[in-house]
């Protein structure tokens, strides 16, 4: 991989690592169009963390919030914003489980088993069809609960088929849950957490195997840095095209881009 190659797969992945478009299906036409070999395991997850950086430090003042309320856990005269994160640091673990037991058994072979160029265009085309779905959503004002986070993170766990994007699946969840926009797309950006973090410490054990070989590291570096900054950018963008009520047009996009990887790839 050169430097030029690295700056846009790093760019591919900050952008649709977080905008609902799936950065796997993405990483799948790009290693495609710029003949790439298939899973350089050491640059996958160096542009993991990179996106992980950039969501941490996005919400580093609720996620610190958090935090110092685990600290308070004991206390008997918790605040009621200590009882809400609290209660957020639970949704988050419990919306989480879906995708552990689903990820341990069975993404390596969803992965060897949809990741050709068809299936994933195929895949492109479920997932703008869902987005296009939320149209009809409705905001209820209902508040975050163990049955919609655990509906969300049913939607995380079955976006691990590539091309299915995580934060369009688990918004769109979240949003046909009746839950109001801003409170879903902070949820699906938190829950994002542990799953880029627990698919970069699967890789871990390989990535450390080749990278003391590679005599990349420092273009892959650059091509962290370059999906760190990207990313943090695209969850801005996100959250103001959500606010805005136009989620859905995400979803033309992906089915235009499944029909021309169809027809072109």
């Amino acid at each position: 991989m050169n430097l030029w190659q690295s700056i846009i797969l790093g760019l591919v992945q900050g952008l649709t690592e977080f905008l609902p478009v799936s950065s796997s299906g993405h990483l799948v036409f790009g290693e495609r169009l710029l003949n790439i070999k298939k899973g350089d395991i050491v640059f996958e997850v160096m542009v993991h963390i990179g996106t992980l950086v950039a969501v941490l430090f996005f919400f580093r003042k609720r996620i610190w919030a958090m935090l110092l309320s685990i600290l308070a856990l004991w206390k008997n005269d918790k605040t009621p914003e200590q009882q809400e994160n609290l209660k957020l640091v639970w949704y988050l673990i419990w919306g989480t489980i879906p995708a552990v037991i689903f990820g341990l058994l069975f993404k390596k072979m969803l992965e060897e088993s949809f990741s050709s160029i068809r299936w994933t265009s195929v895949e492109f085309m479920v997932t703008g069809v869902i987005l296009l779905a939320t149209i009809w959503a409705r905001d209820r004002g209902r508040r975050l609960n163990n049955w919609n986070t655990l509906f969300m993170g049913i939607a995380q766990a079955i976006a691990i088929i590539p091309a299915i994007s995580r934060s369009g699946s688990t918004i769109a969840a979240g949003m046909f849950s009746g839950i109001s926009k801003e409170t879903v797309a902070e949820f699906s950006f938190l829950l994002s957490i542990p799953a880029i973090g627990g698919a970069a410490v699967l890789e871990l054990p390989e990535f450390f195997k080749v990278a003391s070989s590679s005599s990349v590291i420092y273009t892959y570096l650059l091509g962290m840095l370059v999906a760190g900054i990207v990313g943090y950018l695209s969850i801005a963008f996100l959250l103001s095209v959500i606010k805005k009520g136009k989620f859905f047009y995400f979803g033309l996009y992906c089915l235009a881009l499944g029909i021309l990887g169809l027809i072109l790839l």
